[in-house]
């Protein structure tokens, strides 16, 4: 408790329409100019994230078409294959917290290009391990290879989100949801890229030509991206006093959910589609209504986050849409629906935008709701927001792919996608019920119960509402 409270005259003042640190009636129109438009800095740091993003989801997928079958060359089996995918995201798990507590002591932007750095050295590095034995020297240092390879992309990633928290105050949710449509297109377009320079010159030029396009993104980056380390205090934010904050939990919970929804189908739906006859480019097509849908809606759901600040009920309504998706995508026995390749398509084109719907506010609650508890509106509480929100995304992209295929072999997908269901049903009432609770409880954001016009004629309107940080002990 202490950690917090060595903050509170920092709590902020809730207006009477419920927004946080509002505006008085003088910087109203200074406000809305600044929000209509970037600055130059802004700018710049916009390209810098999304050449990164963009990047960085390349380097993950680029091996998807080719490697599975070069690894079997090596005697690798499946399930060591499919470990090699699995360890990238369970690499990040760890590492990304761990990025967001040493980001104010090592600085935002050499974090930024360090990770980058490391994250393309191993891209060029992967291409020279079919040089190796085949067997356990091969594997082991596929594993560390990718570990790596993690590391790097985590702290550049954590680094990213903690840039954008901080360049962007006033547009967190709407560049977050910008950024989220180049992670999409590099997720959409890095096993083609991947599978066309295999073909074209072997195993090595896909990770050649990737880490090169890494790297030089890097060296553009170097002079494009503003220095951001001057004013940065030296302190590390502290996790022990963000978790002490109720409301973390469950949007934690959340985004572990929505990650393994959208990571559950990568393992599944391709076997679940043979029973179609597709073909693979048909089932390639099917694949990017998620991505597709996902990418083209999330700015929508961050400029609705940003403008309308109805972040839990964004939150609520994109789950339980998710969790319809899912029923639609079995199709699932509950809904007595039968087996038709239109109604799966429908689900999962409602996954991808529903799940946005559901994930693209998450960063932005969990920062208003750490300042809302007293914690300082600095680069520290900032870096360890990015590094919780990577960690959890990255366990659930590890564990959706796991219990998917757990669940499919032994269910089949039908089952499987229920029991996904279920899960994206229960963040509906874990985040509900927790809204009912902090609200009746005085932890909440919630409104004063004045009338507007009675707050116009006080004098100290603008005084805090709260004199001490709540307590839940």
């Amino acid at each position: 408790m202490d950690d917090i409270d060595d903050h509170i005259d920092e709590v902020p003042i809730i207006g009477h329409d419920g927004s946080i640190n509002p505006p008085t009636d003088e910087q109203d129109s200074n406000q809305t100019q600044q929000q209509s438009s970037f600055t130059n800095y802004q700018k710049l740091t916009f390209i810098a994230m999304c050449c990164t993003y963009l990047s960085s989801m390349m380097s993950f997928s680029i091996i998807a078409p080719f490697f599975p079958t070069e690894a079997e060359k090596k005697n690798v089996s499946h399930s060591q294959i499919g470990f090699i995918f699995s360890v990238y995201n369970l690499v990040c798990f760890f590492a990304s917290p761990l990025w967001g507590k040493l980001i104010p002591v090592i600085g935002t932007k050499f974090t930024f290009l360090a990770g980058c750095w490391v994250a393309g050295g191993c891209n060029v590095i992967f291409g020279f391990l079919d040089q190796l034995e085949s067997g356990t020297q091969f594997l082991v240092f596929c594993y560390v290879v990718r570990s790596l390879e993690a590391v790097g992309a985590a702290a550049s990633i954590t680094a990213a989100m903690a840039i954008v928290a901080n360049a962007f105050p006033d547009n967190v949710a709407v560049v977050m949801g910008w950024l989220e449509v180049f992670s999409g297109l590099g997720f959409a377009v890095g096993p083609p890229l991947g599978g066309a320079l295999y073909q074209l010159g072997g195993y090595k030029l896909p990770f050649i030509v990737q880490g090169g396009i890494v790297i030089l993104i890097l060296v553009v980056n170097i002079f494009l991206l503003p220095g951001q380390d001057s004013q940065s205090s030296k302190e590390m934010g502290s996790f022990l006093a963000l978790f002490r904050i109720p409301a973390i939990w469950p949007l934690s919970f959340a985004i572990l959910v929505g990650s393994a929804a959208l990571s559950f189908l990568d393992p599944t739906l391709s076997l679940h589609l043979q029973q179609f006859n597709l073909s693979p480019t048909v089932i390639g097509a099917v694949f990017l209504l998620v991505g597709g849908c996902y990418a083209i809606f999330s700015p929508v759901w961050g400029y609705l986050a940003d403008k309308k600040r109805i972040l839990r009920l964004m939150i609520v309504l994109g789950f339980h849409a998710a969790g319809v998706a899912y029923l639609l995508m079995g199709p699932s026995s509950v809904l007595k629906l039968p087996n038709e390749l239109w109604i799966i398509c429908m689900g999962l084109g409602l996954l991808g935008i529903s799940i946005g719907c559901g994930l693209v506010p998450i960063f932005l609650d969990l920062l208003s709701t750490a300042f809302w508890y007293g914690m300082p509106d600095n680069l520290a509480t900032q870096s360890i927001v990015s590094g919780l929100f990577n960690g959890m995304f990255s366990l659930g992209a590890f564990m959706g792919p796991f219990a998917g295929g757990v669940l499919t072999e032994r269910y089949g997908f039908p089952v499987a996608a229920s029991y996904f269901a279920c899960a994206n049903i229960s963040v509906v009432f874990v985040i509900g019920l927790f809204g009912v609770w902090e609200y009746q409880c005085g932890y909440g954001r919630r409104k004063p119960r004045v009338k507007e016009e009675t707050l116009k004629d006080e004098p100290n309107e603008r005084s805090p509402l709260i004199t001490e940080a709540p307590s839940w002990e």
